[in-house]
């Protein structure tokens, strides 16, 4: 899951155009994670206590956050994503 994230990270970092087509998949995509990113997200909280079972899954939803953040700041078709009710809250 780490190196599907890796590779969408890539690719939203990309400073190519990107078509609409490529937009809407983005969209979608990001949608998607963010609402795996609050799914998800009490796992971090639980890093430092548990054992390593659940460390890949709290490794994971960090990645998810790097991959939001990166995709709502440079991506300017998807700020959509600043405005998703809970996720700026959820990530605090």
């Amino acid at each position: 899951r780490v190196t599907l994230l890796d590779l969408m990270m890539a690719k939203v970092s990309e400073k190519n155009p990107v078509t609409s087509e490529e937009i809407n998949v983005f969209m979608r995509h990001a949608d998607f994670l963010a609402g795996c990113f609050q799914e998800k997200c009490q796992v971090v909280l639980k890093l430092t206590s548990v054992a390593d079972a659940e460390d890949e899954e709290a490794l994971v939803t960090i990645r998810l956050l790097d991959v939001l953040c990166e995709m709502t700041s440079n991506s300017g078709q998807l700020e959509h994503l600043q405005a998703l009710p809970g996720l700026l809250e959820t990530a605090i």
